[in-house]
């Protein structure tokens, strides 16, 4: 659900239904010794690499509020940008 733009077609996973149990076998077959990422099936490092579902998507790291050094992935679309994701994240906290 995260990420930057990949050449290529990215596979989402389904949230039910006949194709579940295809996209299932198809993520048990992906070889992965560090993160698999659950919508897009791209191996990472780490869960923030993960790239975001659709290509129209921007990813946007938002530091988390207690200094540790780690971050909320979120993907905007649209008019949306990462400063305006920032700024309505600091409003809800």
């Amino acid at each position: 659900m995260f990420g930057h733009p990949q050449a290529g077609h990215q596979q989402q996973r389904p949230a039910s239904g006949a194709n579940a149990g295809q996209w299932m076998a198809h993520a048990d077959s992906v070889s992965c010794s560090q993160y698999l990422c659950p919508d897009t099936l791209v191996c990472v490092s780490n869960p923030s690499d993960c790239p975001c579902p659709d290509v129209q998507d921007v990813k946007c790291l938002i530091p988390d509020s207690d200094d540790t050094g780690g971050a909320t992935v979120v993907c905007a679309r649209g008019t949306l940008d990462c400063a305006t994701v920032e700024q309505l994240s600091r409003k809800l906290s």
